[in-house]
């Protein structure tokens, strides 16, 4: 009997989770580009070509880099990043503590061959950037990136 509890629970946590997603999209359709909701969903980003590196910007602000996860696999390049904010709002009485989560996730797929190894990305003052150096010779297939 403790299985048939255990699968309820699975599948109860999936479905909120495909609900809070399809939720999630369905906003980000119909909120104004001005919001702050939409530019969570759709993060401004550049991605620029030396002939040594490419370097990718990604205005972001407000996030932990502990929260932010960047990878690499094959010519794909993932950003996922989960904000958790509390407020307290005082006008109300009694006062009510909200907490929330945002979050987002991009795939940018990358045209040039890089080294893999080198890969290194900085987050400060809200702009995370990572610098891809141009391929030498040597790749692997997949790489987790280091946020500094």
């Amino acid at each position: 009997m403790p299985e048939l509890v255990i699968w309820k629970r699975k599948k109860i946590s999936r479905l909120k989770k495909d609900m809070n997603s399809m939720m999630e999209r369905m906003l980000g359709e119909f909120l104004h580009p001005s919001s702050p909701g939409a530019r969570l969903n759709r993060p401004e980003y550049n991605l620029s070509e030396t002939d040594k590196e490419l370097v990718l910007t990604v205005s972001m602000p407000g996030f932990d880099p502990d929260n932010i996860d960047v990878a690499i696999t094959g010519s794909i390049l993932s950003i996922k990043a989960v904000r958790n904010q509390e407020t307290l709002y005082r006008d109300e009485r009694p006062p009510v503590a909200g907490k929330s989560t945002n979050s987002f996730s991009i795939s940018i797929s990358i045209r040039r061959r890089i080294i893999l190894s080198k890969v290194k990305a900085v987050y400060e003052n809200g702009i995370l950037q990572v610098v891809m150096p141009r391929y030498s010779g040597e790749e692997k297939r997949g790489v987790r990136v280091r946020i500094t």
